[in-house]
């Protein structure tokens, strides 16, 4: 089975039903509200609630309805995307990163995509592993079987053995359990056929197997010498976060968790018009929008605009941000640099 068609098998589409009803609780729309689609990740991870909230707060705020599309994870939805079969997506900084400038695992750059809006620390990243077991470092986890490949995510893998060599440890060290993406990894360790997986904190799955035998997340280390490993070898915005303790979602003691930028990411020939309208839609209800979910509370609007863009940004966004006083002369020349 090649890449493409594994993809395939494994993305998920909102049944009509479904789509009417999530629109529906988004509140009402006018008869003749433009469709646009938003493409996520599967239900369950970080980026599928986001998008989510996003398109909630756009279709209520709007006359736009935005969709959800959820996939089993960017690698399924980006070639569609760049080629402007859907309209939208909530992307990670580093999914974005390595997409367009045709990084890793991607055969081609994907230069029709732009940024619409950014936000901060929707992801917190690190492993997760059962309670009870006795691992509690990275470097605990040699000779454990670790959920890997991650068919949907092609920066997941990079990203991971990034992690692992902060422990002192590669992919060649732990016993690899091929799963399709991030979502599949955490149900994974909830039916015990990993030991650890890779996850976002907060994330909706790792609550669900929380829920069922209990999870920790495993603490980083937050040295130069780890952090210089993660921007070499992934994606040089990547910052270590400290997180407060949290035992009842996992999280038994304060540490440091991995993060970076999320894009509101759209097809460079995205309407105009619907670009500004969205926007509007998000700038005036930053409030409503953060409190949703966690992922989202990042995304205020002192945080629209990335201070480390990986791709430019859409061009109807840059004149709503210019029509706010926000797009400064440090940001217009770090966009102009963009390739």
């Amino acid at each position: 089975m090649t890449s493409t068609e594994s993809h395939s098998r494994f993305a998920l589409r909102l049944i009509p039903a479904a789509a009417l009803a999530s629109v529906a609780a988004f509140g009402s729309v006018s008869a003749s509200a433009q469709t646009l689609v938003m493409a996520t990740d599967r239900v369950g991870s970080i980026l599928n609630a986001t998008g989510a909230g996003l398109a909630k707060i756009a279709t209520k705020h709007s006359k736009r309805r935005v969709v959800i599309r959820s996939f089993a994870g960017p690698d399924a939805f980006l070639n569609d995307l760049n080629d402007k079969k859907h309209h939208f997506s909530a992307l990670s900084a580093t999914s974005a990163y390595f997409a367009y400038n045709g990084m890793g695992r991607y055969k081609k750059a994907f230069k029709n995509l732009r940024i619409v809006r950014s936000g901060f620390g929707a992801v917190r990243l690190t492993f997760t592993v059962p309670k009870k077991s006795n691992i509690h470092t990275v470097k605990d986890l040699k000779g454990k079987r670790v959920a890997s490949h991650f068919g949907g995510h092609a920066v997941v893998v990079p990203m991971v053995g990034a992690t692992l060599a902060t422990g002192g440890l590669s992919w060649k060290d732990v016993k690899q359990v091929p799963v399709t993406g991030v979502v599949d990894g955490v149900r994974a360790l909830g039916d015990r056929r990993v030991d650890a997986s890779w996850a976002s904190f907060g994330m909706p799955a790792v609550r669900e197997v929380h829920a069922k035998m209990g999870v920790r997340y495993l603490p980083l280390d937050n040295s130069p010498k780890s952090l210089a490993i993660l921007r070499k070898r992934v994606f040089p915005g990547i910052i270590m976060v400290p997180m407060k303790a949290r035992p009842k979602m996992g999280l038994e003691k304060s540490t440091h968790l991995i993060t970076y930028d999320t894009y509101l990411v759209g097809h460079k020939d995205v309407d105009g018009t619907a670009v500004t309208d969205i926007l509007n839609a998000l700038w005036d209800n930053t409030k409503e929008l953060r409190k949703i979910h966690f992922g989202l509370r990042g995304f205020s609007n002192k945080t629209a605009i990335s201070t480390l863009p990986i791709m430019p940004y859409h061009k109807a966004a840059v004149a709503f941000y210019k029509s706010k006083g926000v797009w400064t002369d440090k940001v217009a020349a770090q966009h102009k640099a963009l390739k």
